[in-house]
Formats: C-alpha cells, structure tokens, sequence
C-alpha cells in the first residue's frame, strides 16, 4: 500500500513528488505512477483515492473535477513525477536517457534557432545528448502546463531562460538518484510578482 501524507500545500508552493517505478514491466509501472498519484492527491483533498473524480479539458490534460488542486503527472522507464499545487496551472516532465537526443536531426526538429546556436557553443560536445534531453523535457513541462495537447509547435518555444513566453516559469529538477534523468517543471506565473513559487521536492514511499 502506498504511503500518502503530504504537508500543507501553502498558495505559493509547488510540491514535487519522486515516485519509484520498481517493476520491470511498463505497463505495472504505468498502474503504479497512477496508484501513487491518486493516494497522493486524495491525501491532500482528504479523501480516498476512490472518491477523486477527474476529467478533461478540450486538449485531454487531466484534471480534478470541482476542486482548485491542480496536478500534472509524468513517469518515465523507474520514475514518475507528480507536480501538484494549491490552484496554479502546472506541467511536469521527466524522461530517461532517450537514443533521439543523439540523432542529428533532433535539435533542428525540436529546438528554436537561438536554442541551436547555444547547442553549438557547448564546450564539449560529449554533453550535447544530455543538455538536448533537458531541453526537450523544459519543453514538454511547458506544454503539459499550457494543457494545450500534442499539437504544439514544439521548435517554436524558447526554454533557454527560466521565463519563458506567454508567462510561464519553467525550472529543472536536480534527481540526485538518478543523475541521468532530465526533468523540469513549469507553471503560470506572473512577472510583477515579488518572489516566485517555492520549490520542493519530496519523496513518495511504498509501505
């Protein structure tokens, strides 16, 4: 049984929940990412996780049906992430090391221009695949935030600043368990604002 106990979720935070996915079939690990979301988003609206009723907008990003919590979910090979918050829009991505990042046309696919010629500076190109890679997911976060679905130009959104266009704020996150992973997240933000949202990351735990 999954173990759900979250703190106070305050109005100006972004909770991150690192999710283990310890199966080696994907489709059990697909069933345990959502297991734990649920658990967790039931914790934090107090209710079983049967009791949750989600639905979608026009675009299919999820989302809770009556209630301002806000989640975005991503899981990818041993790991999920649940990005949640108290009424703010957010997107989440994670992905493991990907053999597109290493094919030459995949910056030109996904990247703006300006994203290319940072590519092109790197100082040591054996750090192209894992900067590609973090680009992609910044991007990803920033288009599951936006709720706007797959059909999105992703070679036209410039992540290479924290701000990015439209009034987004997108982070990285640091996985120390696993270096190799990139991820990111983003939410609405607007720039007149004194401070930007705190940022935690916070482990889920199977018991």
């Amino acid at each position: 049984m999954p173990d759900a106990n979250p703190p106070e979720l305050d109005e100006a935070a972004v909770h991150v929940w690192l999710i283990a996915l310890d199966d080696p079939v994907k489709a059990r690990r697909r069933e345990l990412a959502h297991l734990a979301q649920d658990a967790l988003l039931g914790a934090y609206l107090g209710v079983p996780p049967e009791a949750l009723e989600f639905e979608r907008n026009d675009a299919g990003k999820p989302r809770l049906r009556g209630e301002p919590l806000q989640f975005n979910l991503s899981h990818s090979e041993q790991l999920a992430l649940l990005a949640v918050t108290a009424a703010t829009v957010v997107g989440v991505d994670v992905q493991a090391p990907h053999r597109a990042v290493s094919r030459e046309w995949f910056a030109n696919r996904i990247c703006t221009s300006r994203e290319r010629e940072h590519l092109g500076r790197l100082p040591d190109t054996t750090t192209l695949p894992q900067e590609l890679l973090r680009l992609w997911v910044r991007k990803e976060a920033v288009i599951k935030a936006r709720g706007a679905g797959s059909y999105v130009a992703v070679g036209e959104i410039d992540v290479l600043d924290d701000g990015v266009a439209g009034g987004w704020l997108c982070r990285d996150l640091r996985l120390s368990e696993q270096p190799a992973y990139r991820a990111a997240v983003a939410i609405a933000f607007n720039n007149e604002r004194s401070e930007p949202p705190e940022l935690s990351l916070r482990r889920f735990t199977w018991t």
